[in-house]
């Protein structure tokens, strides 16, 4: 029996970027790459690998690269692989869930706390002054399995009214979906996936050629 070849070991980028709890891998991603100056979207299929080089990034490559542990990562990042991405709420999250701190004039403070997390902009001590709660607090809901399982599957996939709007843009150019998945994380710090873009330029097709459909479908009935 042939043992394969060892994968080649991954060269560490030179600047080292710190992952702040509770951002999203993409968002990590964006900003190591920034801070070595790549493009984060090659940054971003070179985590992937091969075969595809797209999808989700691979944890092992992208602690190689970061010299931060893959431990490290899937405590820091709210959507790396860890048990939080498919996690069911346990008894110490329900009781996190119940804290008055969380709940203020019926607004859920913890999911707002994970968004403003996503991008890895705000330290911890400022989403605590943001809203006015501890810093244990905050570092709670960030760890807690419950939150991220129902905002962050949201915020990486949808678009916000911006987003959609530059997208909208780039499929009356012609663009590819592609094109258009890398012009958003290259440009723009958006992250999206491609099937979705890929869906949207496809509606945005339909829609361009039912209207002719339509016209020539009246120009060719008519009284026999």
């Amino acid at each position: 029996m042939v043992t394969p070849p060892l994968p080649d070991r991954l060269a560490r980028l030179p600047v080292n970027v710190r992952p702040q709890l509770g951002e999203t891998t993409d968002s990590y991603i964006r900003r190591l790459a920034r801070a070595n100056h790549l493009k984060p979207s090659y940054l971003h299929c070179f985590l992937c690998g091969p075969p595809f080089w797209l999808g989700k990034p691979q944890i092992e490559r992208l602690a190689a690269v970061s010299g931060r542990s893959a431990k490290v990562l899937q405590h820091a990042l709210s959507d790396a692989s860890s048990p939080r991405g498919r996690a069911k709420p346990n008894p110490r999250a329900l009781r996190l869930h119940q804290h008055k701190a969380l709940t203020r004039l019926g607004v859920d403070l913890a999911v707002l706390i994970q968004h403003d997390a996503l991008d890895g902009r705000m330290s911890i001590r400022a989403i605590s002054e943001e809203w006015d709660v501890p810093s244990w607090l905050v570092r709670r809901v960030l760890t807690s399995s419950i939150f991220p399982e129902r905002s962050t599957r949201r915020r990486r996939n949808a678009l916000d009214e911006d987003a959609k709007e530059l997208v909208t843009a780039m499929i009356a150019k012609r663009m590819g979906a592609m094109e258009i998945w890398t012009e958003l994380m290259d440009t723009h710090n958006i992250s999206t996936s491609l099937a979705l873009l890929t869906l949207q330029i496809r509606d945005a097709n339909r829609r361009r050629t039912a209207p002719g459909q339509s016209d020539q479908r009246r120009q060719t009935s008519g009284p026999i």
